[in-house]
């Protein structure tokens, strides 16, 4: 029996991911962020992106703290860290590692894509949409609605009415603070 590795990966970086006590603070090492940007670097070239440094770096450091080592890295080395991720679409892995670290450095953005990808597939992706809009709705959902708008120059209320009918359309709405 052949082991998938990329599963495998995926599976450890995933429980790392919300399994391991992160510091909460502000407070950030300019130091620690060089060496981490470089790290990361390192790996990235020589694609070894399941490296056990980059579930380290991504699982354990603060927000603050990866906030400055991806800012280190885009200065360091002229791009994003995620324009350096290539984008197969078929490593789970990967998908996991890019989605994080969108995640990371703007909730708001990546969560607007995640239902902007929902919205626009054929048939519309009921599960995903469902899962950002009943996630974040006594979060933050209200900008992610104005950056919808910014975006897509479509309310997502209407987007919404448009893609899907019925009990579950009142209820997205319901969620999204239209009066039906």
């Amino acid at each position: 029996m052949e082991i998938d590795q990329g599963s495998c990966y995926s599976k450890l970086f995933l429980v790392a991911l919300v399994g391991i006590y992160r510091y909460d603070g502000q407070e950030i090492d300019a130091r620690l962020a060089k060496s981490e940007a470089h790290i990361l670097h390192n790996c990235i070239n020589e694609k070894a992106f399941n490296h056990e440094e980059v579930i380290r770096i991504l699982t354990t450091r603060s927000k603050a703290q990866l906030l400055a080592t991806f800012n280190r890295y885009k200065d360091e080395y002229g791009a994003s860290i995620t324009k350096h991720f290539v984008n197969d679409s078929d490593d789970q892995y990967l998908a996991a590692v890019r989605a994080t670290i969108r995640c990371i450095i703007d909730p708001l953005k990546y969560y607007e894509k995640v239902v902007r990808n929902a919205l626009s597939k054929p048939g519309t992706d009921e599960e995903t949409l469902s899962r950002v809009i009943v996630t974040r709705a006594e979060k933050d959902l209200k900008d992610i609605k104005e950056l919808y708008y910014k975006r897509n120059s479509v309310t997502l209320d209407h987007a919404v009415s448009k893609e899907t009918s019925g009990d579950y359309k009142a209820f997205l709405l319901t969620l999204l603070g239209k009066e039906i």
